[in-house]
Order: structure tokens, then sequence, then C-alpha cells
């Protein structure tokens, strides 16, 4: 009788390791496939296609706009005049629009006494690639040769450098 006893003691000792390694080796693949899944997945690169450089010219205007981490720097100038600005930039989707809205809002400028507010911009986004940035700016008025009210909605066309 305690021979019989230890053979299924033994048979069920065998049994139990061998569903313990099934277990644990189920468990290690999974563990390792996690663990490839998070490195691939916290490495890949993803590029704000928003950022970068960007150019306008004209034959007597120029706009440069440069956008890195949720700042902006922007100069353009249009013969002799030179007008910097610079602060945050926001992408905002609008119902209203056709797509995202580009918003420049400036840092407050500080000059002795006195503060000066730049406007804010929002700039309409047509078209984003990785050479051209197509934007419609803000409605803007303007008289034709008749002196007649026009409504003017300008596309401009950035390049990236």
């Amino acid at each position: 009788m305690n021979i019989t006893n230890s053979k299924s003691n033994t048979t069920r000792v065998d049994m139990i390791k061998k569903r313990h390694a099934i277990n644990l080796n189920i468990l290690v693949i999974l563990s390792l496939f996690s663990l490839l899944f998070f490195v691939f997945s916290c490495n890949q690169i993803t590029e704000n296609k928003y950022e970068g450089n960007w150019i306008l010219k004209d034959h007597n205007y120029t706009a440069k706009i440069t956008l890195k981490d949720g700042n902006y720097s922007k100069e353009y100038s249009s013969d002799d005049l030179k007008v910097p600005s610079s602060g945050k930039f926001y992408l905002n989707k609008n119902e209203n629009r056709v797509g995202v809205t580009l918003s420049f809002i400036p840092d407050k400028i500080i000059t002795e006494n006195d503060t000066i507010f730049q406007e804010c911009e929002n700039l309409d986004v047509i078209e984003i690639n990785d050479s051209s940035l197509i934007i419609q700016k803000s409605n803007q008025f303007s008289r034709d040769a008749k002196d007649k009210l026009i409504k003017v909605n300008e596309i401009l066309i950035y390049k990236k450098q």
C-alpha cells in the first residue's frame, strides 16, 4: 500500500510540475510579448507635422514662422519694416471652420512703463504636408476701385525650410 501511494504521489507531483511548466512558459511568452510591445511603442518617433521653420516670400514681403514645442516666433518684413513676434501657438478644431485653426498668442512686451499687446492671430490650415503649409487668413475688408467694401480671405503658402 505504501508503494502505490508513493507511485500515485509521484505521478501527481509530475503532473503538477508539468502543469506549472506549461503555465510558466505561457507567462514567460506573454511577458516577452508585452515587453517588446511596450519597447517598440515607446520608441516610435512621431514628428509633429506643424513644427519646424516655415517661410513665405513675395516680391516685397517675407514672413518667417518657427514652431517648436508649443512656442512660435514670427518675423515679417516689408521693404525696410521688420516686425518680430513670439509666444505660444495652439491647434484648435472649430466646427464652423474648414479644418484646424493655428492660433498665435503673443507674449506681452513691456517697454519701460508701457505694456504693449500684439494682436492674436488665427490662421485656418487648408492643407499641410512635408513641404508646404497652406493657410487662409481671417476675414479682412478692403475697398475696390469703386470704393465698395469687399471681403478678402487671403490664402498664403508657406514653404518648409
